[in-house]
């Protein structure tokens, strides 16, 4: 007798034991499916109403659990999300006792982490982005937005830039200088940053150094859009690629307005907007003077001989290849963004590393915006995307190429390249695009990129180098699939934690 009474003890002992390690599995499956669960109706954030969160959170627990459960709730508060369930588990030797099953309860809680953004987007609004790929890349932009800032809701923690690029990058029209009655730039007026006074030694063909181009602008008539070209590096001082700050008394940091020359005449030129006949390579003294004449500068004083208001209308003007819409510097005004972002045209060549550039500068809290902050716990992020190879816009005339953010080719200011082939121009932007990005992620910046219907296996390396992990590259065959590679961006931006 008593050893039949040990061995039913034993039996009970043995079955409990097994039974009790089935509830504990079952138990971490159901956690772990109610952590899930939690973080996904976190993300959401507060655009979602309560039923719809209850959606959500049944729809990860139903696919990431084997098991029927019931009992579920959502509990939100806040930035807090608490998600409980219940899930009755079978005993094997639960007849022993009298029960055929036991409940196992768990519970998950997730919330936002108390972090603040920086957030730049970087978007290829170049020529070829033209149609569905534009109207696809807006949608997801606006979105990603809606997303975010539903999941934090303290604006003063969540702030985006947009940078829009092409062949330019436009830093807005708003800082260039007034000019008084004698068409000279009023004292005073015009951001510091730009070079208003024509004092940097950037090459041009035309327009010597100590000439404003502003000036320029003003003799002819006509408005600055707002492009600058790119800075040239100087010594170890890496301003084409950097965050180097803009200062009065080093004239290769300041940023140069963009003025496309008046070029030749002739079917090989597209930008014949004056009605002078001068040769850009003549660099005879007499040739110089007459050529500046152009553009309103007369310094021998002879202002009978000016021609330069006589305008052909063959041509685009001093602001040719600007096409980009103006970048907009960080904002916490969420609507006014996405109206910024519908305003988006296609237009121009593809130029990613200016991109790349002035998404650092509007991360920073340095000129030219100074809109950066440099407190702890923030995170500062870039989002790149293009649908292109970076292009020079290399031809076959005198000028060797289209007025980019280099000048002309024949300028050699990529690399000293006065004849570059477009593969090689290429190699040389796709070179300048990997230091802009090195340098932005030295200065803590954490860059996505997107390669959007590019089959260039070169393009494609240069956005994996880019980006700052291998997981925060997305190579995306269908812009239709933007929606989607921006929600998982969005989800990798913003931390999430549990909290039980």
């Amino acid at each position: 007798m008593m050893t039949g009474l040990s061995a039913m003890a034993l039996i009970g002992a043995s079955g409990f034991a097994v039974d009790y390690a089935n509830m504990s599995r079952v138990r971490s499956e159901l956690q772990n499916a109610l952590d899930t669960a939690a973080l996904a109706v976190a993300q959401k954030g507060k655009k979602i109403s309560d039923s719809e969160a209850n959606s959500v959170a049944y729809n990860y627990l139903k696919g990431n659990f084997p098991r029927d459960f019931d009992a579920l709730q959502v509990e939100r508060d806040g930035r807090s999300v608490h998600v409980t369930a219940k899930v009755d588990v079978d005993l094997m030797f639960g007849g022993i006792f009298g029960k055929d099953s036991m409940p196992v309860n768990a519970g998950s809680k997730a919330d936002v982490a108390l972090v603040s953004y920086e957030i730049a987007l970087v978007l290829d609004t170049t020529g070829s982005m033209q149609g569905s790929k534009l109207r696809d890349m807006k949608k997801a932009v606006e979105e990603m937005i809606d997303n975010i800032s539903a999941q934090v809701d303290n604006k003063d923690r969540l702030r985006f830039a947009l940078v829009p690029f092409s062949t330019f990058v436009n830093v807005g029209p708003q800082y260039g200088p007034e000019f008084d009655e004698k068409g000279k730039i009023k004292e005073g007026t015009g951001a510091q940053w730009l070079d208003l006074y024509g004092i940097s030694e950037i090459p041009q063909l035309e327009l010597k150094t100590g000439v404003s181009r502003f000036e320029a602008f003003n003799n002819l008539g006509y408005e600055w859009k707002g492009c600058v070209e790119t800075r040239m590096a100087d010594g170890d001082k890496r301003h084409d690629v950097a965050d180097t700050q803009a200062d009065q008394r080093d004239p290769a940091s300041l940023f140069v307005p963009a003025f496309a020359i008046d070029e030749p005449s002739g079917y090989q030129y597209r930008n014949n907007y004056l009605n002078a006949t001068f040769n850009p390579w003549d660099n005879h003294a007499l040739a110089k003077l007459e050529k500046l004449k152009k553009y309103g500068f007369d310094l021998l004083g002879d202002i009978l001989g000016l021609f330069n208001l006589n305008r052909t209308g063959t041509g685009y003007g001093p602001n040719d290849m600007c096409d980009a819409e103006p970048l907009t510097p960080l904002t916490n005004d969420y609507s006014t963004l996405k109206s910024k972002v519908k305003q988006f045209e296609a237009k121009g060549n593809t130029n990613i590393m200016e991109g790349v550039a002035w998404g650092a500068r509007v991360l920073s809290p340095e000129e030219p915006f100074a809109g950066g902050n440099s407190e702890d716990g923030l995170n500062k992020v870039m989002v790149v995307l293009t649908d292109g190879a970076n292009t020079f816009g290399v031809r076959n005339n005198g000028l060797r190429s289209y007025y980019s953010s280099f000048g002309y080719m024949i300028d050699g200011r990529l690399d000293g390249e006065v004849n570059a082939s477009t593969s090689k121009s290429t190699r040389l932007m796709n070179e300048k695009t990997i230091e802009a990005c090195d340098f932005a992620k030295e200065s803590g910046i954490d860059i996505y990129t997107i390669r959007l219907e590019v089959r260039d296996t070169d393009t494609g390396d240069m956005m994996r180098s880019c980006a700052s992990r291998p997981d925060q590259y997305f190579d995306t065959p269908s812009s239709r699939q933007l929606k989607e590679v921006f929600e998982k961006i969005g989800e990798q931006i913003v931390k999430l934690r549990l909290s039980s």
